[in-house]
């Protein structure tokens, strides 16, 4: 049989009584947080805010000033290059405007960056509470940063476009004038040795330059890529020539001879053709970069 439990005794304490001084002290740390949040919110956010917002508007102005410099440089060049095609160029003007493409291009880079610096300054900005910043720093200015930013994408674009071309104009250029002398005066002088190892080295150049002309990027008009496989014929007929008439293959050399004079009539043909061709190519081409690199400088200054 189970005995019955023993009913549980409870015993009632009293609160314990809270002192004066914990009391004091509990409400100086209160006042004191809030007193510092206060300070922050009123001071220090306010100081922050300032500080980005001095930052931001010393690199838009920055890249603003850059990119109208670079709008410029890039008209200048264009300009000189548009008339009759890039690889048309004397070797003076292909060293020139090479530096100048190239300085543009870097200058572009420099630009951009200020821009995208000046576009985090404004992003750190909005991730503060609207109340303690003026509206206008994340509305025009961003808008303004937006424009810049796709004025310089069109700028190094361009840039980009022609230091490609002028470095290709300036290695196809050295190489024709390297068929007229070493090659051909080897061929006169019936140095087949020579001839062949010069025609063999002229083919590799341009052939990678050939490569490099179908990058989309280097905006080339294709009639020129027609002018560097013409010359490539040449010189393939050339070495080819200069083989056979070493080893005594009369019969297959006058054949050689016979179509290295035909490549270098279709290489004549085809460089007329392209520099005919080069305002058509720019109008189409690098206009419409160039009006849109114009109109987004503007929307942006």
């Amino acid at each position: 049989m189970a005995l019955p439990r023993s009913a549980q005794r409870r015993v009632f304490r009293p609160a314990r009584r809270v002192s004066r001084g914990t009391r004091i002290f509990a409400s100086l740390v209160f006042f004191l947080a809030v007193g510092a949040m206060a300070a922050f919110a009123v001071l220090v956010l306010p100081a922050q805010i300032a500080n980005l917002s001095q930052s931001e508007s010393r690199e838009l102005t920055t890249g603003r000033h850059s990119a109208a410099a670079v709008a410029a440089s890039v008209s200048t060049l264009w300009a000189d290059i548009s008339p009759a095609g890039s690889l048309s160029l004397p070797d003076s003007r292909l060293q020139q405007d090479l530096a100048l493409a190239q300085s543009t291009e870097k200058a572009a880079d420099d630009a951009l960056a200020h821009v995208q610096l000046a576009e985090s300054f404004i992003a750190q900005i909005d991730g503060f509470p609207f109340q303690l910043h003026p509206n206008q720093v994340g509305t025009s200015d961003r808008v303004a940063a937006r424009h810049l930013e796709k004025a310089l994408a069109g700028a190094i674009k361009l840039s980009h476009a022609a230091t490609l071309q002028l470095t290709i104009a300036r290695h196809v250029n050295q190489d024709a004038q390297s068929i007229a002398s070493p090659l051909n005066s080897s061929l006169t002088q019936h140095d087949w040795n020579t001839a062949s190892r010069t025609a063999a080295a002229i083919h590799l150049d341009l052939k990678a330059q050939e490569s490099v002309a179908s990058d989309t990027e280097a905006l080339l008009d294709p009639l020129w890529t027609n002018w560097m496989d013409a010359l490539i014929g040449y010189v393939d007929a050339a070495q080819q020539y200069s083989l056979t008439s070493a080893a005594g293959q009369t019969v297959t050399a006058q054949q050689l001879a016979r179509a290295m004079a035909a490549a270098n009539d279709r290489a004549g043909a085809a460089q007329l053709a392209a520099q005919s061709a080069a305002p058509a190519w720019q109008q189409k081409t690098i206009q419409p970069l160039a009006a849109t690199l114009r109109s987004e400088l503007a929307a942006g200054s």
